[in-house]
């Protein structure tokens, strides 16, 4: 290959990767996840957790109830805005990294994962709410 071909190639490449969304999310602990809710008045905070732990055990103010295992079928109910802040949640920080992962491939890029749980959040002396 010459070394013209090459460039382009290498060139092309580079900015390529600068376009893809983002293939990660980041994992907090209660007291950092706490902070970005009030840091953040408008994020989007999703509840992973089937509707019955919703009724049982409390969410967290201003959620909404999502199932992990539904969220990319979801769509309409997520933000429009692509580049939102997402803050995603589940019982004990399992089922919320799949609901994150899901988020990612809908092409979201600003999600952020309670890696603890809500059993952490209540652990660490944050409230819940029962509606």
């Amino acid at each position: 290959m010459n070394s013209k071909v090459l460039a382009v190639l290498l060139t092309s490449t580079i900015l390529l990767s600068g376009c893809t969304s983002a293939t990660n999310w980041e994992r907090v602990d209660a007291d950092e996840f706490a902070e970005l809710i009030d840091n953040n008045p408008e994020a989007f905070i999703l509840d992973a957790r089937t509707s019955g732990e919703w009724s049982d055990d409390g969410h967290l103010s201003g959620a909404v109830l999502i199932p992990h295992d539904t969220v990319k079928d979801s769509e309409g109910d997520l933000p429009s805005d692509k580049d939102e802040l997402i803050l995603v949640y589940c019982r004990s920080g399992s089922r919320s990294q799949t609901a994150a992962q899901s988020l990612l491939d809908l092409g979201y890029t600003n999600v952020i994962d309670l890696e603890t749980g809500i059993n952490g959040w209540k652990s660490a002396g944050y409230e819940v709410v029962y509606e």
